[in-house]
């Protein structure tokens, strides 16, 4: 729990920090660099990581086995980083940034020292959490500290990528206690190779949103600030997805060992239960950024940043979109062992998001690239649930969002109303905010929507047990 606060206070204090020091153009700088270098990470990555997070919840249970699965995945990791290396170095000399993208070369040493997949395979979430806890509070003290002007980027990119390997470094050491070592003609490493490049297309599919998006506004706006405005939004985007998926993330495992256990009722009903977690959190927060952000993003960003304010608006039903399509795609089409036609529908995605891209950033910059991408998401969840509906309660799934919807569209109204009379301010926002979780919130009471009715009983009995 302290973790998940940390990941949300800790860019609350960074972002307004890095935005009043680094400025617009410093951010974009290291935003379009750090764009290029995760070309070459996500090469090197080869999809292992989520081929090896469900390769050993497979065989969590048999430690000869856990241990063969995850010496061969690491090989294949290794390998690919050091031909991947070799190629960003060369790329690195006829750039522009060359320092800066040498320095966060260190992220792709970083590819073969993070096994957080394994410990997400066994499902040990604490040892996860434990050591990001500590090393994000480094973080944040460092950016606290040392990060002061907009000289000060090359220092931020050396620290901030060093404490990076320091936390991958960090989870090696619970590995002993885990598995052992494995003789080498005993790995499967050809076979490996083989099944993770079937899981690098989709890691491609999905990552290639944000990717393509900063890479086309720093070519089709020739300067750093859209990549600016867009980079800061997109940050505020990624802490509350992290709260839409954080359910997801505890169930993968779950689900394909269910399914690998045969027991497809099961499997159902976590699909349920995951979907209606998304919608329960992404509603409120897709309407809420569109209530709140011109109050918000004046006092947190400063007035250098206004545009995020409509890229937020936009982009929080992004996180909607991508919560629906993790509960569908990764935790059930990849969990069950179809992954082709998750392929196919990010794919199909990215396409999309490349052809809207080459219109609309032209014509809208940041905002166009944000709406390219919502266009995106929606047409990947809508090719998923075409491939399901066979295979799961579609109409169940899409009507449980019903109560959600209803009562963050009375959220809205109430809010919205309420922001437009009232200055751009932290306590204002604060106000706002606490008004608008009120409304949805006792709306959800008043339906009597099951999931708030669950937890007023479940409250009610241990305070009852307590006594």
């Amino acid at each position: 729990m302290a973790y998940q606060i940390l990941l949300v206070i800790s860019p609350v204090i960074t972002m307004p920090f890095l935005s009043r020091s680094l400025g617009v153009t410093g951010i974009g700088k290291y935003s379009y660099s750090y764009t290029m270098t995760s070309y070459f990470v996500l090469i090197a990555t080869l999809g292992c990581d989520t081929y090896g997070r469900r390769e050993i919840s497979y065989v969590k249970d048999s430690i000869l086995e856990r241990s063969e699965r995850f010496w061969s995945i690491q090989i294949v990791k290794c390998i690919a980083t050091i031909f991947v290396f070799v190629i960003y170095i060369i790329f690195c000399i006829i750039s522009d940034n060359t320092i800066i993208l040498l320095i966060l070369g260190i992220h792709l040493i970083n590819v073969p020292l993070n096994i957080g997949w394994y410990y997400q395979g066994i499902e040990k979430f604490r040892t996860l959490t434990t050591r990001g806890f500590t090393l994000k509070l480094i973080d944040l003290l460092f950016v606290i500290i040392f990060i002061h002007k907009p000289d000060d980027l090359t220092l931020y990119v050396v620290g901030s990528s060093t404490i990076a390997l320091v936390t991958f470094v960090i989870l090696w050491y619970d590995l002993r206690k885990t598995i052992f070592k494995i003789p080498i003609r005993r790995l499967t490493i050809k076979k490996d190779l083989r099944n993770s490049l079937v899981f690098f297309l989709p890691s491609i599919a999905t990552s290639i949103y944000t990717l393509l998006d900063k890479t086309m506004l720093g070519i089709f706006t020739g300067d750093y600030i859209e990549n600016g405005y867009y980079e800061q939004a997109l940050k505020i985007n990624q802490v509350f997805l992290k709260i839409v998926l954080a359910f997801g993330t505890v169930l993968l495992p779950q689900i394909a060992y269910s399914y690998k256990q045969g027991k497809y009722s099961e499997v159902n009903e976590y699909i349920n239960k995951s979907m209606r977690y998304v919608y329960f959190m992404a509603f409120p927060i897709a309407f809420g950024l569109c209530s709140i952000s011109d109050l918000f993003v004046p006092w947190f960003f400063g007035n250098e940043f206004l545009k995020v304010s409509m890229i937020l608006q936009i982009s929080g039903f992004i996180i909607l979109f991508q919560g629906m399509s993790d509960t569908i795609g990764m935790q059930y089409l990849v969990a069950i062992g179809k992954q082709k036609k998750y392929i196919i529908s990010l794919f199909i995605g990215a396409i999309s998001n490349f052809l809207c891209n080459l219109v609309l950033i032209h014509a809208l910059q940041s905002i166009g690239a944000t709406i390219a991408s919502l266009i995106s998401e929606a047409i990947i969840v809508s090719f998923q649930i075409i491939f399901v509906k066979n295979k799961l309660e579609v109409n169940k799934l899409i009507k449980t969002s019903r109560n959600y919807f209803v009562s963050a569209i009375v959220m809205f109204i109430i809010t919205k109303v309420v922001a437009n009379q009232l200055d751009a301010s932290i306590i204002n926002t604060v106000i706002v905010v606490i008004l608008g979780g009120f409304c949805y919130f006792a709306f959800l009471f008043f339906i009597k929507d099951p999931l708030i009715i669950d937890v007023v009983k479940s409250t009610l009995l241990k305070k009852t047990s307590n006594k």
